[in-house]
């Protein structure tokens, strides 16, 4: 019906007969006449033809454009439910699109990512085994989905690492299964952690913790410089207030690995702190540039008693392998 609604509503801005349109096509007036009627339907080898004559897309002849802006404003309508944690009646909303379009991946999406969040918004009395397999069975589907329309990078990925957390509650126990899904997407090391807990929560406590620290290290790495850069940001701009903010922040994180008898710890300690003292110089804070200057120095004594750049120098890493790497050997020999 839709189809031949189209067909005489697009025939007519274009400002063409029913004897115009059947030349074009090389068919009999009849036919259009029928096809206008609903009695019957264009073959499928015509569709492209019609679509260029009429100068849209096939989608608009066959009416399939308004239905994707349907789709479209009950994903925004449900998006909306999410936010405000309705997640029943989000899936109920995405539930009654499904049955109509079953196949739309991004309907697929939005159901698994409500039945997600739905297991993730209880405590572990209230969940439900059922909630976590049908969020476990939408996301599959989504995978195949985004398969089909060859999708893929990091929205797949989200989905693994969902479906591999969804395995590693204690509603589902499938530890093993959640590992060998992570393993696959685990290329740089930054699913260590989940990892990690599966591990743990299988009774190997041993290599769990080696992993979550290898990850916790090679993560904290990043973020320390990160936060470097973007001290070294406002310094450049003079806003020195605010970098004093990120160093101190990352210094705080050198803390929890410091060693009694020394190590990279307080290297690391030493140099941020001797920075964080030369700012406070420059808002003229001299009493907390002199507190600076006193603590990176006597790290600076402390990391000379026992130098290391291995990360196996800190605390809780002894069993790990690598080291670490930085511009603060001269600053050291000047602050002993």
């Amino acid at each position: 019906m839709e189809l031949s609604q189209n067909i005489v509503r697009f025939r007519k801005e274009r400002g063409l007969t029913q004897e115009q349109l059947a030349n074009l096509l090389n068919v009999s007036v009849s036919a259009v006449s029928k096809w206008e009627l609903g009695n019957n339907r264009p073959d499928l080898e015509l569709l492209p033809d019609l679509a260029e004559i009429f100068q849209i897309s096939i989608d608009s002849l066959l009416g399939y454009e308004k239905s994707y802006k349907s789709i479209d404003r009950i994903i925004d309508r449900v998006t909306v439910l999410l936010e405000k944690e309705q997640y029943r009646e989000a899936i109920k909303e995405a539930m009654a699109v499904l049955r109509r379009y079953p196949n739309d991946a991004r309907i697929n999406e939005i159901i698994a990512d409500s039945y997600y969040s739905l297991c993730f918004s209880t405590n572990e009395q209230s969940r439900k085994k059922e909630d976590i397999e049908k969020a476990i069975y939408y996301y599959e589907r989504s995978i195949e989905l985004f398969d089909e329309i060859q999708s893929h990078g990091y929205k797949k990925e989200v989905f693994y690492f969902n479906i591999a957390t969804l395995y590693s509650l204690e509603e589902m126990a499938q530890y093993e299964e959640a590992i060998h899904i992570l393993e696959k997407q685990n290329g740089s090391g930054k699913y260590d952690n989940l990892i990690a807990c599966c591990l743990f929560a299988m009774g190997k406590r041993k290599e769990a913790k080696e992993r979550i620290l290898r990850h916790c290290i090679g993560q904290q790495t990043f973020v320390f410089n990160d936060l470097s850069i973007l001290a070294d940001m406002y310094i450049r701009e003079g806003n020195y207030e605010t970098a004093i903010c990120f160093l101190e922040t990352e210094i705080g994180m050198f803390e929890l690995f410091m060693d009694e008898e020394g190590g990279y710890a307080n290297r690391a300690y030493a140099g941020r702190a001797y920075t964080i003292s030369d700012l406070y110089k420059k808002i003229n804070r001299h009493d907390e540039a002199q507190k600076w200057y006193e603590r990176a120095k006597k790290h600076a004594d402390i990391y000379k008693k026992n130098p290391s750049m291995l990360i196996s120098s800190m605390k809780y890493c002894k069993d790990l392998d690598g080291r670490m790497i930085d511009s603060y050997g001269e600053l050291l020999d000047q602050l002993v």
